[in-house]
């Protein structure tokens, strides 16, 4: 391995164009990585994903091939593998981490016409030069910032929190960075997705790589809540559904939809262990801060107040609510849905032990 600062700008950051016209022109194809001379690439693209099992986000971005070519080329393999895997955590931690690779070698970047250039070219960010109000370097039209730092959890980001003038939000030169990062890690995802649907059999050397990477796969148990005490999944609002889905297939949530799925699986009678076990599908998953926060909502920490679970006008402000709450009749509070349908759960299932009852003593 070499540092990543001896590679050229399309090997560094692979999800360029030149980079890609760069790899179709080399004219590799499947077949072509049977060939020995290639082992170098077969192996740089499990390292890629065997690394970002084991490090995530926290992957050293200065460790790279020893040459522009193998950095290249093991790249697009690299999707290919991991959507072979077919293992949506693998897949999301793969992302997530090369997206963090990027971030990192972005911000040691002299040039910060680099970053302008990716954020316009690539990704299609309204974002402008400007150094009016040091020390933001940019600004980002409104729209694109919204859809962007919702996602985040630091106050910072908060649209109160920034200077915005005729609809243009001021930021930072690593702010932007930041904001690309989540761009890198959804273009990476959709084009493994493309891979699944679209690569064919691999050669055989391949489907070993594949193998020999889903044996390093940690392994992860997910908690059926259907088979459990306390909560009952049928009885939860589609809100709840909805956000408990993306968790349990990998998928990250905002910061209030952790907090506001948290506080209402502990005010249904979900164990902390359980609700940490959900969290651990992420693939930024961490269990010490996962743990912390868990336990911190349900009153086991700092303050020792119990979170109750978020009203359904907040829900909506975050943009959480399913169908405007078509769905869920006219309540104030998630809780009000749930223990509603508990009651109706019950009383079904009073109604049918007494017809069995019924049933057993005209049969007798």
């Amino acid at each position: 391995m070499a540092f990543a600062d001896k590679l050229s700008i399309k090997a560094k950051y692979p999800f360029l164009p030149e980079a890609k016209q760069a790899f179709i022109s080399l004219g590799f194809d499947l077949e072509s990585f049977r060939d020995p001379s290639t082992k170098p690439i077969v192996d740089r693209a499990i390292s890629r994903i065997v690394d970002a099992l084991l490090y995530g986000e926290n992957i050293n971005p200065n460790i790279a091939a020893e040459d522009d070519l193998t950095e290249l080329a093991s790249f697009p393999l690299a999707i290919i593998l991991a959507a072979k895997t077919g293992d949506k955590y693998l897949q999301r931690r793969f992302a997530l981490a090369e997206a963090s690779t990027a971030y990192k070698r972005l911000n040691m970047e002299d040039d910060p016409e680099l970053v302008l250039r990716i954020a316009r070219e690539v990704f299609r960010i309204d974002v402008e030069y400007d150094d009016s109000y040091p020390p933001y370097s940019y600004t980002v039209g409104l729209a694109d910032y919204l859809k962007s730092a919702s996602k985040f959890n630091d106050p910072v980001w908060k649209l109160v929190n920034r200077i915005v003038v005729r609809g243009r939000v001021y930021i930072e030169s690593r702010e932007l960075i930041r904001l690309l990062r989540d761009k890198i890690e959804r273009y990476i995802l959709e084009n493994i997705e493309k891979a699944e649907r679209e690569v064919g059999k691999l050669p055989e050397n391949l489907e070993e790589a594949v193998n020999n990477i889903k044996n390093k796969l940690p392994e992860r148990k997910i908690e059926d809540l259907t088979l459990r005490e306390g909560s009952r999944p049928e009885a939860w609002p589609p809100c709840m559904k909805s956000i408990y889905s993306k968790l349990t297939s990998g998928e990250s949530v905002s910061h209030f939809a952790n907090f506001m799925i948290a506080a209402f699986l502990i005010n249904t009678g979900v164990p902390t262990e359980e609700i940490i076990s959900i969290y651990s599908q992420r693939s930024d998953f961490n269990e010490r801060i996962a743990r912390y926060q868990v336990e911190h909502i349900a009153g086991m920490r700092g303050s020792r107040t119990r979170y109750i679970t978020p009203s359904c006008s907040k829900i909506k402000t975050n943009g959480l609510c399913i169908e405007d709450g078509r769905l869920c009749g006219n309540i104030k509070n998630p809780m009000t849905y749930y223990k509603k349908k508990i009651k109706e759960i019950k009383k079904i299932d009073k109604d049918k032990t007494q017809q069995t009852g019924e049933y057993s003593q005209s049969s007798s």
